[in-house]
């Protein structure tokens, strides 16, 4: 490395500045000893977001550090904060070093490159993402580096922050333009993904490089192996991901023209999977509350009975991913239906489960250099689970699958297994830095190297012994430290007893420290023996992890097995607990569901959750095939707020999804047409930062869902057009109805404008549900029973004196109530044109009103007038 003198600075400042111009846009962790240091605007960044203490170098240099024993802490903090870090490692001995000491930067960390266990959360991905942008539509690839997983797909521009939002990337790469200004799709991202975005070269997304650096990476000539055409947009992002991998990974790669473990692209297929778009991701609380954006409270957070980090993850992209094969689904379902079938067999298999740690992120850390001793040891034991996992499954019809899958692999990791146990101990060191890890007896140079260690005991208690012949001093005493070695200790009062050949080496206040040449010998034998122990044991490590690396396609086919067997088990508990029942997938949009309960609330609730049913589309079993407009696709829900009506919306939409990923759900029984795409339009919020008022906001994902979809699809609506003038929002709701009522996907539409029940009149498709109120002294009691029907009444003020409302505003409200209720009627006595009338019925002709329209009202007296209205009136009462 050549750094340009520069005669202001130190040499080690010199070479700080050289990284920092190398990475600019990293913070620079900087090894000086036992610490990693900071400089600069760095340091102070670390004063701002790690709270360490801020001091000044020579020069006013601000210069902030941490612990090396800590750094990974350190390390997630800054990460989690948004920040890039270069750790700059010294990789010579200092002991050994003439002049500075040389560094380089051994790893970049990044929000989407972690790999270590203490930066990453067990049961969470943590995908790298990389977009392309073409004319009308998008590539995207994502990664994850801790676990090998890879996928590429194609969307139209308008569907990609929707699949983003599933991805649900820690860190976004994109191409840089020549202005350095981010593309208008990737500005209108930043403010829908809680992600880092990272601008990366042009040329690292060319479709034109991209099959040279895919070919290199895999060792292959042609993609089509992997169902990729050679000139696929695709190639471009998946091409920019490894670029990015390899960079960051630096020399922590054994081999650094390609990522080990990282698996071949699979093609997503968008089509293949239940649309979710990010309104409904949030709106439903699949992943995260509203509230606290917590996974408690989640669906999610409710299902989570995994047992394995594993599972975990997977179960999270099932939730997001839910399938649209209906085979698929029912073959889940006859697993999960066995497994709750035999009691036995599902408590064998968590028990198993609960032994087997984090493979697929095992692996990762191997894969690039970041395993520790402990990880070797972990491996070795869940390899030797996947004879026992595999003999669980045995003569099980129903995991069959999975038996094979097992028996393939097992014998193999049997022998990594054995390799693995009988090299390393049963409780290894946590890091090699002490050595540790390797039992005696398995390596002979080791083993030498050890017994030279054990052997200077011996030899230092016969020294000493010989030396308090000598000298006749019984307190003399052999010791060892860091800083001067091996020593002879004589107390102040014996220091005229030392011969003269002993040379001094330290004055302490009451005692004497010396070394002598036999001394001096032998320290150096014993601490050559010692470095070199742990040098071979490093050798005999690096060598296990390429062993382990032989296996990949082994390793990941049993993590997947585990996975998978995870998850399904996690469905079979859930039922068993809360009493969940087997959907039938139908292919007709049907959807009728007996008893159907919130899988959340019905956890927190229990008995005191109310079920409901919900009975639309076709009961024939027969298919679809569009020639007949399905029964009661659509569905106005009416009642007062808090009653249950979101409740119930959700709960419908919750049992769908679920239903699609193979779970049983929450109801007495269930007939769940296979669906395209569930959308959501649920609560009030705005997005200020985007310039978008509530009702915008509202009306831009009404929009969506009218524009996209179809008679597959499940919609969910609550409360449409409350954001705007009350007859603004009833002529939009109204028309939103009628437009979905004439497309005929399964709609269930919450709202308080009880005008719009007027339209079970004028569309058979369209049924009436109200929920049941009771009334007592001036009281209401919801009932939360959803029955057929309309109400006309929203309790409005009910519900404001049972949030706490002040009884004054209460009292005054109803009296207003009162004035404005006759006032209407009034108005709609004497207006000849009702307002209702011309927004949603045909014209009706009145002779009165004919009369009204041919007179000239600016020629009329007064008394006129009023004998006008009187006559009018008379007409309209006869």
């Amino acid at each position: 490395m050549a750094v340009r003198k520069n005669p202001d600075q130190t040499p080690a400042m010199r070479q700080f500045h050289h990284f920092k111009k190398q990475y600019p846009d990293c913070v620079i962790f900087f090894r000086m000893g036992d610490f990693y240091e900071m400089f600069h605007d760095d340091a102070k960044l670390a004063n701002r977001v790690l709270g360490v203490t801020l001091t000044q170098r020579s020069k006013g240099i601000p210069m902030a550090g941490v612990p090396y024993h800590a750094v990974e802490n350190y390390l997630r903090r800054m990460i989690q904060a948004g920040y890039r870090v270069a750790v700059c490692d010294q990789v010579e001995d200092p002991k050994q070093a003439t002049g500075v000491v040389k560094r380089d930067v051994t790893r970049l960390v990044t929000p989407g490159t972690l790999t270590d266990e203490t930066l990453l959360e067990a049961g969470r991905t943590s995908p790298l993402a990389a977009l392309a942008i073409g004319q009308d539509r998008a590539q995207v690839a994502w990664a994850e580096l801790s676990t090998g997983a890879f996928a590429v797909a194609d969307f139209e521009l308008d569907e990609v922050a929707d699949e983003l939002a599933r991805v649900a990337p820690s860190e976004l790469l994109y191409a840089e333009t020549s202005d350095g200004e981010r593309p208008r799709l990737v500005q209108s991202l930043t403010q829908s993904l809680s992600c880092a975005f990272t601008g990366r070269p042009a040329w690292q997304f060319r479709r034109g490089d991209a099959l040279k650096t895919l070919c290199k990476q895999y060792h292959v000539a042609t993609l089509a192996g992997f169902g990729l055409d050679d000139d696929e947009p695709v190639l471009g992002p998946a091409s920019a991901i490894i670029h990015y991998l390899l960079e960051t990974q630096c020399t922590a790669q054994a081999d650094e023209s390609r990522i080990a473990h990282l698996r071949p692209p699979r093609r997503f297929g968008r089509s293949d999977h239940l649309g979710i778009d990010q309104t409904s991701l949030r709106s439903l609380e699949i992943e995260r509350t509203l509230r606290n954006d917590s996974t408690a409270g989640s669906l999610l957070g409710v299902l989570s009975h995994c047992r394995t980090a594993m599972g975990k993850r997977l179960l999270r992209q099932w939730l997001c991913y839910p399938l649209c094969n209906r085979q698929e689904i029912e073959q889940r379902q006859r697993i999960v239906g066995a497994m709750i079938e035999d009691e036995r067999f599902l408590d064998g298999l968590c028990a198993l489960l609960d032994e087997i740690q984090d493979v697929q992120r095992i692996v990762g850390r191997i894969a690039v250099g970041r395993a520790t001793p402990r990880d070797l040891v972990v491996l070795g034991q869940n390899c030797a689970k996947g004879l026992t996992l595999r003999d669980l499954l045995a003569d099980r019809p129903a995991v069959a699958s999975f038996h094979h899958q097992l028996d393939a692999v097992v014998e193999t990791l049997a022998g990594l297994g054995t390799t693995l146990t009988e090299a390393c101990v049963q409780s290894p060191p946590a890091h090699l830095r002490e050595g540790g890890l390797i039992r005696d007896g398995h390596d002979g140079l080791l083993d030498e190297q050890r017994d030279l260690q054990r052997d200077s005991n011996a030899w230092l208690a016969g020294y000493q012994k010989q030396l308090i012949d000598e000298t006749g001093v019984a307190s003399l005493k052999i010791a060892y430290n860091k800083v001067f070695g091996y020593y002879i200790e004589l107390t102040t009062a014996n220091r005229q007893k030392a011969p003269h050949n002993w040379s001094r080496k330290q004055t302490l206040k009451n005692a004497e420290r010396y070394s002598t040449a036999p001394l001096k010998a032998y320290e150096g034998k014993v601490l050559t023996a010692r470095q070199r122990a742990i040098e071979r044991e490093q050798e005999l490590f690096a060598g296990l992890c390429t062993t382990a690396q032989n296996h990949l396609e082994s390793l990941h086919a049993l993590a997947d097995a585990v996975a998978q067997l995870d998850v399904l088990a996690c469905f079979a508990h859930q039922a068993l607990k809360h009493h969940y029942v087997r959907p039938v997938i139908v292919d007709q949009p049907a959807l009728h569901i007996k008893g159907g309960r919130h899988p959340v609330l019905d956890e927190l609730l229990g008995n005191h959750f109310v079920p409901n049913d919900v009975d639309l589309g076709p009961r024939s079993s027969a298919s679809d095939n569009g020639s007949r407009t399905p029964t009661n696709t659509l569905a106005l829900i009416t009642g007062p707020n808090m009653s249950g009506k979101s409740t119930y919306i959700r709960q419908t939409a919750l049992i769908t999804l679920l239903a699609h990923t193979g779970c049983f759900v929450p109801a007495v029984a269930a007939t769940i047409g296979l669906c395209d795409r569930i959308f959501t339009r649920i609560g009030a919020s705005d997005e200020l930062h985007a310039g978008q008022s509530t009702f915008m906001v509202e009306m831009t994902e009404t929009a969506n869902i009218c524009h996209h979809a179809t008679a597959r699809s499940l919609i969910v609506l609550d409360e449409i057009g409350r954001g705007t003038s009350t007859l603004d929002g009833l002529a939009l709701a109204w028309a939103i109805a009628e437009f979905l009522a004439q497309k005929h996907p399964r709609t269930l539409f919450a709202t308080h404008y009880h005008e719009l029940t007027a339209l079970s009149q004028q569309y058979d498709n369209v049924i009436n549900l109200n929920v049941t109120v009771r009334e007592w002294h001036d009281e209401i009691v919801f009932l939360h029973r959803i029955v057929p029907g309309a109400t006309d009444r929203s309790y409005g003020i009910h519900v404001a004196k049972i949030a706490g409302l002040p009884e004054r505003v209460v009292e005054r409200a109803k009296e207003l109530l009162g004035q404005l209720a006759v006032s209407h009627e009034a108005t709609s006595a004497l207006d000849p044109q009702p307002a209702q009338l011309p927004l949603f019925t045909e014209y009706v002709q009145h002779p009165a009103l004919e009369q009204l329209s041919q007179t000239d009202l600016n020629n009329l007296t007064p008394i006129q007038a009023f004998d006008l209205l009187r006559r009018l009136r008379q007409e309209m009462d006869g």
